[in-house]
C-alpha cells in the first residue's frame, strides 16, 4: 500500500493574496493621482486652444472680405466704420473683431494702406487673434 501527500497547493502555486492586491491598487491609485494635474492642465491647454483656433477662424473671414472691397479710400473706410457683430460658438464663448485702417489719405494713387484685424475673447482678453495686412488703393472714390 502507497501513501501519497494530498496537499492541494504548494506554497509557490498560493497565488496572490489579499495584502498584495491592496498593494498594487494603492500603487495604481498613487500612479493616478500623480497623472491628474497632467490631466487637468492639458483640459486646459485644449479649451484655449479651440478659442484661439475659433479667433483665428473668424480673422480670417474678416481677411477674406477685404479681397472683395473695390479698392476705394471710401471703401476701406466704410469697412473700418461698419459694425461687426460678435460671434457666439456652441460653447457659448463671445468673440468681438476689430478693424483698423490707416493710411487712407494718401496724397497721390496708388498708394498703400494698413489693416489691422483683431479678434478676441469676450472677457479674456488674452486669449484671441490679430494681424495686420496691407492693401493697395487706386482712387479717393
Amino acid at each position: 500500500m502507497r501513501v501519497r501527500n494530498c496537499r492541494f497547493a504548494s506554497d509557490e502555486d498560493a497565488g496572490f493574496g489579499l495584502v498584495e492586491i491592496v498593494v498594487s491598487m494603492f500603487l495604481l491609485a498613487l500612479l493616478a493621482v500623480a497623472f491628474l494635474p497632467l490631466l487637468i492642465e492639458s483640459l486646459r491647454v485644449t479649451v484655449v486652444n479651440a478659442k484661439v483656433a475659433t479667433a483665428t477662424q473668424i480673422l480670417n473671414e474678416q481677411l477674406d472680405a477685404i479681397a472683395l472691397l473695390p479698392r476705394t479710400c471710401a471703401a476701406f473706410n466704410a469697412y473700418e466704420s461698419a459694425t461687426i457683430p460678435t460671434v457666439t460658438d456652441s460653447r457659448g464663448t463671445v468673440y468681438q473683431a476689430a478693424r483698423d485702417v490707416t493710411g487712407c489719405t494718401p496724397a497721390s494713387y496708388p498708394a498703400a494702406v494698413t489693416i489691422t484685424l483683431t479678434v478676441s475673447v469676450v472677457g479674456e482678453p488674452s486669449i484671441g487673434s490679430r494681424a495686420v495686412t496691407r492693401a493697395v488703393v487706386e482712387s479717393l472714390n
